[in-house]
């Protein structure tokens, strides 16, 4: 098996080695030349670049600042540089060189990505987050936007459907939702190219930075496509000098992490006697012999029970190796890499492999022309688990027989739940899929001021996803077998045309000009076929065309075509004032006929007060810079062909023969369908205090979006269900803070702690008019409620449970006038807080009314008041700590444990589920209600409304970097070996595998969920 893994990792390494090969030439005859490089105080700078000029030629210098290396005969001129230094080119001469190098205070500043450019940190106008790369990549996972997390304020990642499995992805979203059924995600641009997906193709490893575009001003120069968010992604690109090499190992354990317990046997067991006591009269118990099948019987009275977990959940592992080699000349310079990851998920047959190559060319044609090459290839395979809970199944009976063969139905009857082992020994699901990337950047220097680019760009991407499900599992049984194909290919063509013009007329005029013309096509296509029925069930899904009973095809195809054109000016006066402009025109297919354009602008300003006379000499002020900035961009639908008639094959018979025809989509098409308008204020501080001890910033802003798409039904009569359309207006407004305070920096301990912390309030503040003019304030159907956040839970108020000798005849749920009357309330009963009540015309009173109407449903906010991480960092000689913490405070979730029967929250006793202090006459509980075997209690749902907030210790990890006199002895120029751990604690209340996902229904087909784990890793960075 090791063989079979890493044969092809070392053929792709060859393959890289051989490129390097004829990029890199040597010459046979050579001159030993030998030096040292010193900095302006003279002291040797360790690792400095020596390059003849020319060649690819090149070394190091040692910790003393000295090297030594061998030219060819004719060299004239050695090329040294040094972060932070300016490069110098020095003539070879006879006998040792001495090089000393100045410092670069351009270099020393960080340079920060902003999108069709790059910036000074310093002279950043807008709300430009940059992550901590060497941090987020401490997370073992396959999901860059897990890694993320917690990394930068007002950034959350979305855990819904697949995240937490073995390749899963998740979404992005920046500060709150800005629509409610438009696009909400942040868009990706990786090496300056819009993606048109996801980032799944890019290994952690590969990344040099990633930035955050946060306001409209920012995220203006992509208009349309970033009025959600802009992640920029910069990957790692070759360097002049000698060519070194990296590795990146490491393995990572994974167990599953709960905070709560289900039924053993003898509690599951008293829960169905519970359960089937509360429907007879007298209060006994039911006969053992009709609630219970013999085998189930024999288990009790055995005290013989399965444990569903031990049984079925196991550790996972992660297994990633990652190779990079980098050098080059100052004429040719390459980066290339091949990864390899591999997850053993907690639930059985669920894994995900990826194996990914990169290589990044930039040559230099001449001194006006350069181009810039880049290949990245993706192929992974993933194995998605079967429908699985441990949960919610009885642990009565056996899960094997006496002779260990599986058992189809654990309590010994057939038809009732069948044993999940054997639903995952029946069952295949699995995807395979391959990317490719390729750009193409070709670069004109016309002028010392003017640079043209063509940015091109090719991404493909294909994935074949097969399912089967034999005759002998649920879901298959009654059709002796399910197969099923599902194809899919996405293609993306993008061509931008750059033009930058950036010129310092003096020391107090800047002006940089950046135009944009950018066209782009996203195509889609996807065949789904599904065929029932096969007497040879050997092949599974690869078997499909054998299949003998129903056959269907669905064929999906889709194109989107986007045009835009963009300027954006940038001026520094005096270093003191900062002014940005920007203009951006986006076309969209997607849109109406007489809707497709629209116009994004956005302008923002800066003030260097540290540079100001009254602060130049305020030696605590390094940094001292306000920011404001506004800007409006439109969102859309994210949808093809909304506003189109468009029609759905439909298959018929007549006069007992079948055709093919179409009937229209559910979607009555709106033909004047436009983009909703999100316009942005935003004001920030960035500071940094104290010689640098501390840093930071605070942003405020206020978003709304206007023209919201909403979604309205028609009546049935129409042949439709639903319309989109635009209308009312929705606002985000939030509060963020960064800090960095730098407590210890000295030659052997450093140590520092950061925070970031944000707070986000979503609200709807207008709908649409009735035909009449008059304010519609809800909309029931589609969860639309003015002056309530997106996503608002509106339901009863749980008031705890009824109990022995409350007054139950003249309760509000008693009330034949309620919406739901009680006739027969009782002990064990929930009660429902009566908090409103309507006067005679119908309004509001807010005043109790003694009756339970849909008027006493009150708001719950899904969103969280505040969320925000606290980490340290401590670095002593070769030792380094790094201690994460992460906080989601005052967020609301509806938790199925407690109120779905597929979750078994009904507590019927017909499914095993989370342990709970239920209600019985000797056990008056005021937490849970009474079980009931026959029917559902009354209002369950708002029993299962919950507090989700919670605080994790994400992430500790300790490393250790070997001393130079180590690696020196070894020819290697660092080793690091590191131990993390993941998810190590999470306090919380709400009950489940997760505070931020609900783990998948237990009859759900859909991939709606997986448990959260615990990980611990060991890994090792080699540089050669």
């Amino acid at each position: 098996m090791i063989t079979k893994l890493f044969n092809p990792r070392k053929k792709l390494l060859w393959l890289l080695l051989n490129i390097f090969s004829a990029v890199v030439i040597y010459s046979q005859d050579r001159q030993k030349i030998t030096g040292s490089v010193l900095d302006q105080n003279g002291i040797p700078l360790a690792g400095a670049s020596i390059v003849v000029k020319g060649t690819t030629q090149g070394t190091s210098t040692d910790f003393d600042g000295n090297f030594s290396l061998n030219a060819p005969q004719g060299a004239t001129t050695l090329i040294a540089s040094y972060i932070g230094y300016a490069t110098k080119e020095v003539p070879i001469s006879n006998g040792p060189i001495s090089i000393t190098l100045q410092e670069d205070s351009s270099q020393l500043e960080e340079v920060v990505v902003v999108g069709y450019g790059t910036q000074n940190k310093s002279d950043v106008v807008n709300a430009v987050a940059v992550t901590d790369v060497e941090k987020a990549l401490l997370t073992p996972t396959s999901d860059v936007n897990e890694m993320l997390r917690g990394r930068i304020a007002g950034l959350q990642v979305d855990v819904g459907g697949g995240t937490l499995r073995p390749g899963g992805t998740s979404d992005i979203i920046f500060r709150g939702q800005g629509s409610i059924e438009g696009s909400v995600s942040a868009i990706y641009v990786v090496d300056g190219i819009i993606r048109d997906g996801g980032i799944e193709d890019i290994d952690s490893d590969d990344i040099e930075s990633v930035e955050f575009l946060k306001d409209a001003s920012a995220q203006a120069i992509y208009g349309s496509r970033g009025a959600n968010g802009v992640v920029l992604i910069t990957t790692k690109r070759g360097k002049s000098g000698k060519v070194s090499v990296n590795y990146h190992g490491f393995v990572s354990s994974k167990t599953m992490e709960r905070n709560f317990d289900v039924y053993n046997g003898q509690e599951f067991a008293q829960l169905r006697r519970e359960a089937a006591r509360s429907n007879i009269a007298d209060g006994s118990y039911p006969n053992e012999e009709d609630i219970f099948s013999e085998l189930e019987l024999a288990s009790i009275a055995n005290n013989e029970f399965i444990d569903w977990e031990d049984e079925l959940v196991k550790n996972g592992y992660v297994n990633s190796h990652a190779v990079s080699v980098s050098g080059g000349s100052e004429f040719t310079k390459v980066f290339g890499s091949v990864n390899y990851f591999k997850e053993e998920g907690i639930i059985p047959t669920s894994s995900y492999t990826r194996k990914t190559l990169r290589l990044n060319v930039d040559q230099k044609i001449s001194d006006k022309f350069s181009v810039n090459f880049d290949l990245n290839i993706l192929n992974d395979d993933t194995e998605r688990a079967a429908n699985v809970n441990v949960i919610t199944t009885s642990p009565l009976g056996r899960a094997y027989d006496e002779d260990g063969n599986l058992t189809q139905f654990p309590s010994g009857e057939e038809l009732s739940a069948v044993n999940p082992i054997w639903n995952l020994r029946e069952q295949d699901n699995d995807e395979k899929g391959n990317d490719y990337v390729i750009n193409v950047t070709p670069i004109w220097q016309i002028t010392k001021d003017l640079q043209y680019q063509l940015k091109t760009n090719l991404t493909r991407r294909t994935s074949e996803r097969g399912q089967y499900q034999s005759s002998l599992s649920s879901a298959g049984d009654d059709v002796n077998g399910i197969a099923r194909i599902d194809n899919r290919l996405t293609e993306s063509y993008l061509i931008e045309n750059i033009l930058t013009y950036d010129k310092a007329f003096n020391e107090n005029n800047k002006l940089n000009l950046t135009l944009v013309q950018s066209s782009q096509e996203n195509k889609y296509s996807r065949t789904f076929t599904e065929g029932q029925g096969f007497s040879n069930e050997s092949l599974g899904y690869d078997g499909i065309s054998n299949a003998v009973g129903n056959v269907t095809v669905e064929r999906d195809k889709n194109q989107q075509r986007l045009a835009s054109f963009m300027a954006r000016a940038r001026y520094n006066l005096n270093n003191k004032y900062l002014l940005t402009a920007t203009a951006r025109a986006d076309g969209a297919s997607v849109n109406s006929q007489n809707n497709k354009w629209s116009f994004n602008p956005a302008a923002s300003a800066a003030w260097k007060l540290h540079n100001e006379n009254f602060l130049r000499d305020v030696n605590a002020v390094q940094e001292l810079k306000l920011r404001a900035s506004y800007g409006s961009l439109v969102n859309d639908l994210g949808r093809a062909y909304t506003s189109l008639f468009t029609a759905d094959g439909q298959n018929y018979t007549f006069d007992r023969e079948s055709f093919s025809g179409y009937s229209p989509s559910v979607i009555l098409p709106n033909t004047d369908l436009k983009f909703e308008r999100i316009t942005t204020l935003n004001l920030g501080l960035d500071f940094s205090l104290f010689n640098r001890v501390l840093t930071g910033n605070v942003d405020y802003y206020d978003a709304r979006t206007t023209d919201l798409l909403l979604r309205r039904g028609v009546p049935s009569i129409t042949g439709y269900q639903y319309t989109f359309f635009n209308a009312g207006e929705l606002q985000n407004t939030g509060v963020e803070l960064n800090l960095t305070a730098n407590i210890i920096t000295t030659d052997n301990f450093k140590w520092s702690v950061s925070t970031n912390w944000s707070r986000n309030k979503n609200k709807l503040l207008e709908l649409y008019n009735d035909g009449d003019g008059n304010p519609i304030i809800a909309d029931d159907t589609y969860g639309y409620y003015v002056g309530q956040p997106v996503g608002v839970i509106y339901q009863y108020e749980f008031d705890g449970i009824w109990q022995e000798g409350e007054d139950f005849t003249n309760a509000p749920q008693a009330n034949p006038e309620s919406a739901l009357p009680q006739e027969n309330l009782r002990p064990g009963d929930i009660k429902i807080k009566d908090t409103n009540g309507v006067d005679e015309n119908g309004n509001e009173t807010g005043i109790p009314d003694g009756k339970i109407t849909p008027e006493d449903r009150v708001f719950k906010s899904p969103n969280p008041d505040w969320f925000g991480s606290l980490s340290t960092s401590l670095a002593y000689k070769g030792f380094d700590l790094f201690v994460d913490f992460y906080a989601v405070e005052g967020t609301t979730k509806v938790n199925p444990f407690l109120s779905d029967f597929n979750n078994g929250g009904t507590l019927s006793g017909k499914l095993n589920g989370v342990k709970v202090d239920y209600y019985t006459p000797e056990n008056p509980s005021t937490s849970f209600p009474r079980p009931n075997y026959d029917t559902t209690p009354l209002y369950l749902n708002s029993l299962a409304v919950r507090d989700a907030s919670y605080l994790r210790l994400r992430t500790v990890s300790l490393g250790y970097t070997l001393p130079d006199a180590i690696t020196s002895d070894l020819s290697l120029e660092q080793i690091r070996f590191y131990v993390t751990g993941t998810n190590l604690f999470t306090d919380t209340d709400y009950i489940g595998y997760s505070p931020e996902v609900n783990i998948r229904s237990t009859f759900s087909n859909a991939d709606t969920g997986y448990p959260d784990a615990r990980s611990f890793t060991f890994g090792v960075r080699v540089k050669f």
